[in-house]
């Protein structure tokens, strides 16, 4: 079995102050992030950025053998496996031991994707503390997430946002667009200065963000077998009743409420997440 070693960079100001972990490519084909924390990495470097207060880790590359070949991961969906693992038994059990520890061992955790279709970006508030409460309103983001912890409670699955709650720390994931999108890497670098600047760690004001509209998840659709989705886009509105897939069977998938469709993922092979379905609950 392959194993790579997850190459980080961390900037210590030796003042007392916030330890701040940054990580991209968690899945490999969402680099928006990597190249985002490359180019911040480069001004630490050079000194145009400079940490004043508490330390930062960056990990640019959190999955580096699915990055190399440009896929969503090698073996498992590595966010669905951050755990600690006795005996890993797949590439990305390896990568998770790896990364687990840096999580546990910072105050805060921002995790950077990008998303397969069309749409703004957005971040995900799984578990509201005050401090991703907080950071939340200040990334530039302009629509919250709620409502994916339990949606997916019984599933066993472990998140990097899943892993921070259970060591007592505080955790956002920020989807920065579509991937190949280059505005997508802005928002990722906009993300990080906002988050750094937010706890002090680098020179600079942060102001919350205007007309933020939040979204509650409601529905996990799985691809049950082969099928279609119908032509929907990120956000797009559906009304109860309505079909959203057709499978090869015969059999339609039909939205259970009036709502919004979110992250749908037409290539998704049978056994992934095909798309959610959620509710707009703060307008903006």
């Amino acid at each position: 079995m392959q194993q790579d070693q997850v190459v980080s960079y961390s900037f210590d100001s030796g003042v007392v102050g916030a330890s701040v972990l940054i990580l991209g490519a968690i899945h490999g084909n969402e680099k928006c992030g990597s190249n985002a924390i490359e180019k911040i990495v480069a001004q630490f470097n050079d000194g145009t950025l400079k940490p004043l207060k508490g330390k930062v880790t960056f990990v640019p590359i959190c999955n580096p053998a699915a990055y190399k070949a440009h896929q969503r991961y090698m073996d498992v969906n590595l966010n669905r496996v951050m755990k600690l693992h006795d005996a890993p038994d797949n590439y990305e059990a390896h990568l998770a031991n790896q990364i687990v520890p840096l999580i546990a061992s910072h105050d805060f955790t921002l995790d950077l994707h990008s998303i397969h279709s069309k749409g703004a970006s957005f971040a995900f508030l799984d578990y509201p503390n005050k401090m991703a409460a907080d950071i939340c309103d200040v990334l530039g983001v302009k629509t919250i997430f709620t409502g994916w912890v339990e949606m997916y409670e019984d599933t066993g699955d472990m998140t990097t946002l899943d892993c921070a709650h259970k060591s007592g720390k505080a955790s956002v994931t920020v989807e920065c667009g579509q991937h190949e999108d280059p505005d997508s890497v802005k928002v990722a670098e906009e993300c990080i200065l906002n988050t750094l600047q937010y706890f002090g760690t680098i020179a600079g004001q942060v102001s919350k963000t205007a007309d933020c509209q939040t979204v509650h998840a409601k529905h996990r659709i799985v691809k049950s077998s082969e099928g279609a989705l119908r032509p929907l886009e990120h956000m797009s509105s559906v009304k109860s009743g309505e079909i959203i897939a057709d499978l090869d069977n015969g059999e339609k998938i039909i939205a259970p409420e009036d709502g919004v469709v979110l992250i749908p993922f037409k290539e998704a092979q049978v056994g992934d997440e095909w798309l959610y379905l959620g509710q707009i609950i703060k307008a903006a």
